[in-house]
C-alpha cells in the first residue's frame, strides 16, 4: 500500500468480471445475435409476419454463410461474398442485403459483440412502384361472372368467392373466418361480419394471425348474401363459435388450406374468366362500393386500407366510368 501498487480484492474481482463480460461479448456469433435480435423485435411488437420473413431470409442466405463467425470479425468482404452467390436473383439479393444491414445496425445499437460500427455498407435499390392509380377493367368481374365462378367451386368453398367479392375480403381473411364472426343473420338488413384474424399459410406451421395492416373491421353484409351464409353455416360449419367457417375437408377443426382453395379457384375461373386473380374479386367489390357512392373514408374502412391512396384507386375507377357515361351525353347535345 505504501508503494501504491496494492489493489483491493473487490476491485480485482470487478476487473475480472468486466474482462469476462467483454470476452463473452466478443465471442458472440452472428447466429446467436440473430436469435437475440428476432426475440427483441417480437418483444418490441413487430408483427409475426415481419419476424418470420427475417427468419426465413436469415436461414436461407445469411446464416449458412456467416452464422458461425463472431460479430466482431465479419467484414464487408464477407458480406459481399455472401451476396455474390445471389447474383441473378434480385429479390433474394435485396432481402438478404436488407436483413443483413438491419441485423448489424441493431447490433451496433445494442453494442452486441462489442460492435461500435457496422461492417455492412450496401446500397439497396428501392423497388419500383407502379404509378397506376386506376383499377383496370381486367381487374373487375361482373356480378354474373362472380356468380358463375362461385358455382364452379366445390359447394363447401363457393361461399368464399362471394364473400371475397361482396365483402371485399382477402383470401387469408376469408379462410380466417369462424362461426362466431357473423352477427344478426336473422335480420338480413342488420347482418354483419367481423374481420378479426386471417389464416396465415406462411406461418410455420400455418396459424391464425392478425389481419394484414392491423385491418380488423366490422362489415355490413349485402342482404342478398345472408341466406347463402346461413345455408353454408348449417351445411358445412361445425356448431362451436370458434369453428372455421370454411373448414378443411381433411380436418374440420382447421380452416381449408390456401393451396386447396387456390386449386379449386383456378379450375372454377377458367370457363368464365381465364387467369382472373382471386384478389381481383376484392377489387370488384370495392369498385362497386365506390360506384354506389361511398366516400374515401368509407372505402378505406371497408377495404381495411391504412393508406388512403390505395382506397383512392376505386374512386378513380368510378370517375373513369362517370367520364365514359358523360361522353355519351355528347350525342344528345350535338343533336
Amino acid at each position: 500500500m505504501a508503494r501504491r501498487i496494492f489493489i483491493p480484492p473487490r476491485e480485482l474481482r470487478a476487473s475480472r468480471r468486466s474482462r469476462e463480460v467483454e470476452e463473452l461479448r466478443g465471442a458472440l456469433t452472428v447466429r446467436e445475435w440473430a436469435d437475440d435480435w428476432l426475440a427483441r423485435l417480437a418483444d418490441a411488437g413487430r408483427s409475426p409476419g415481419t419476424t418470420r420473413s427475417y427468419r426465413s431470409t436469415l436461414d436461407a442466405h445469411v446464416l449458412p454463410a456467416i452464422g458461425a463467425m463472431r460479430l466482431a470479425e465479419v467484414s464487408q468482404d464477407d458480406v459481399d461474398a455472401m451476396l455474390a452467390k445471389l447474383k441473378g436473383k434480385p429479390g433474394a439479393w435485396a432481402n438478404a442485403a436488407r436483413t443483413t444491414r438491419s441485423l448489424f445496425l441493431a447490433a451496433v445499437s445494442a453494442r452486441a459483440g462489442g460492435l461500435t460500427e457496422s461492417p455492412v455498407s450496401i446500397t439497396i435499390p428501392k423497388p419500383v412502384k407502379s404509378r397506376e392509380t386506376t383499377v383496370r377493367d381486367t381487374d373487375l368481374a361482373t356480378p354474373a361472372e362472380v356468380r358463375a365462378m362461385a358455382a364452379g367451386m366445390p359447394p363447401a368453398l363457393a361461399i368464399g368467392v362471394l364473400l371475397a367479392a361482396w365483402c371485399s375480403l382477402r383470401l387469408g381473411e376469408v379462410l380466417g373466418l369462424q362461426r362466431g364472426d357473423f352477427d344478426h343473420l336473422e335480420d338480413p338488413d342488420k347482418a354483419v361480419v367481423h374481420v378479426r384474424r386471417q389464416w396465415n399459410s406462411k406461418a410455420s406451421p400455418p396459424a391464425y394471425t392478425e389481419p394484414k395492416a392491423d385491418s380488423r373491421r366490422t362489415l355490413s353484409i349485402p342482404p342478398a348474401l345472408v341466406p347463402e351464409i346461413v345455408d353454408h353455416l348449417g351445411t358445412h360449419t361445425r356448431p362451436e363459435r370458434t369453428a372455421p367457417f370454411i373448414p378443411s375437408s381433411q380436418n374440420p377443426t382447421m380452416p381449408a388450406s390456401q393451396t386447396a382453395f387456390d386449386l379449386a379457384w383456378r379450375k372454377a375461373r377458367e370457363p368464365v374468366r381465364p387467369g382472373f386473380r382471386f384478389h381481383s374479386l376484392r377489387h370488384t367489390g370495392l369498385t362497386a362500393y365506390a360506384q354506389a357512392g361511398a366516400t374515401l373514408k368509407e372505402l378505406q374502412e371497408r377495404g381495411g386500407h391504412k393508406d388512403a391512396a390505395v382506397a383512392l384507386r376505386y374512386q378513380h375507377a368510378t370517375l373513369e366510368r362517370d367520364r365514359a357515361l358523360a361522353k355519351k351525353l355528347d350525342v344528345g347535345l350535338e343533336a
